[in-house]
């Protein structure tokens, strides 16, 4: 009976959790689609579980058997969770329904006697286990490889350092829980296959419930993971007005411009800088009119082609113009013309019918987050520090 409160407790914990977080969805770079699948699904058995065994509802039955193998949707969308989180973005591909291709056929050939029957099945229901023992074993390694490579072990992440710290910290704490989780899976499912009882995954519940419980609390107990940037924004940076007063934007500057070079090295940009060496002035002129006067940074999609194609010259023109006579790279020009044009949208009163989020869209950001880290990296401050130092 205390497990059944237990299991009714944590359905409960995760659905608060997951309401809180999806409140502030769309500023919080720690929830995405997959991490709001997985806390939905836990919470959901853990709920009917609980509840149907103390009796408060009988229409849902914990379940049990073939239909218990499509909770492991979980696995791929940890993984999806985190290459979504690391990345930043929220935008998702139909290439991503991939995942859930091993379970779908997983299940299928559990539902055909014909297949279940045949020498496929040659270690009886144990094939299952092994089956389900590589699917978990494949997705934590692939997750360790990507975590390995994106956050933990890199030094060059364009991120906030604190910001970086919060992400690398959740990360660690998530996938150790992870890995724990699926260890106590397959002790699960290796007990019930053993016995011959229907399969469900839960024969060690207990400990699954304990290492859920630790994610939901450390979920709630962390607003920077909970609310996401609003709060993240208070929690990381601290506001010092005189250091704001000497703000220095490295925007649209002629000090990133270089009239002359002698670095150049191939025969081909060699022959290319004979040809437009009395046209770099031009150039440099045309380009900062379309980021200053035209806006063209504000197409989330612009790249030097369309900076050419307005300019009516060839692609590499404009490739060497930045190889060559820039001090930066196109993408730092193009996100420093992207923050330039925020703060003059600020300055002109933006937010009295806008928020940031619509800012960072206006602006040419495909979220408000990365918009956010590259004010912070250019100006050292946040929007909202900006805003409130201008307004006082």
């Amino acid at each position: 009976m205390i497990e059944a409160f237990l299991f009714l407790f944590t359905g409960i914990i995760g659905f608060v959790t997951l309401g809180l977080m999806l409140r502030f969805y769309r500023s919080n770079p720690f929830c995405n689609l997959f991490l709001v699948i997985i806390i939905s699904i836990v919470s959901f058995r853990y709920f009917i579980h609980g509840s149907y065994i103390l009796g408060l509802q009988s229409v849902l039955k914990p379940d049990k058997g073939l239909f218990s193998l499509l909770f492991l949707i979980i696995a791929p969308c940890l993984y999806l969770y985190y290459k979504h989180l690391t990345l930043q973005k929220k935008e998702y591909s139909p290439n991503d329904l991939k995942h859930g291709v091993f379970i779908i056929i997983l299940y299928l050939i559990n539902s055909i006697d014909a297949i279940h029957n045949s020498v496929l099945f040659y270690f009886g229901p144990m094939t299952n286990f092994f089956l389900i023992g590589i699917f978990l074993a494949f997705y934590n390694v692939l997750i360790f490889n990507l975590l390995s490579k994106e956050v933990w072990f890199r030094s060059n992440l364009h991120l906030v350092k604190d910001h970086f710290n919060l992400i690398k910290n959740w990360t660690i704490t998530f996938f150790i829980i992870n890995v724990l989780c699926s260890i106590v899976v397959l002790f699960s499912l290796y007990n019930e296959f053993n016995s011959g009882v229907l399969v469900s995954g839960k024969s060690m519940a207990s400990f699954l419930l304990i290492f859920w419980v630790i994610i939901f609390f450390k979920i709630l107990i962390s607003p920077e993971i909970l609310y996401g940037l609003p709060v993240l924004n208070k929690t990381l940076l601290k506001f010092n007005k005189s250091e704001f007063k000497n703000l220095e934007l490295v925007v649209n500057s002629n000090d990133i411009w270089i009239l002359e070079t002698s670095d150049v090295k191939n025969n081909q940009d060699q022959k290319l800088q004979e040809k437009i060496r009395e046209h770099i002035l031009s150039y440099i002129h045309e380009v900062e009119k379309l980021s200053n006067e035209e806006f063209i940074f504000r197409n989330q999609k612009t790249s030097q082609g369309d900076i050419a194609e307005k300019l009516g010259v060839p692609t590499s023109h404009i490739v060497y113009l930045f190889k060559y006579h820039s001090k930066i790279s196109f993408s730092e020009f193009r996100m420093n013309s992207r923050i330039h044009d925020a703060i003059v949208l600020l300055e002109n009163g933006f937010l009295n019918s806008e928020t940031f989020d619509s800012l960072a869209h206006t602006t040419g950001f495909s979220s408000y987050n990365p918009f956010f880290l590259a004010f912070k990296k250019n100006t050292s401050y946040s929007p909202q520090e900006y805003m409130k130092n201008k307004n006082t």
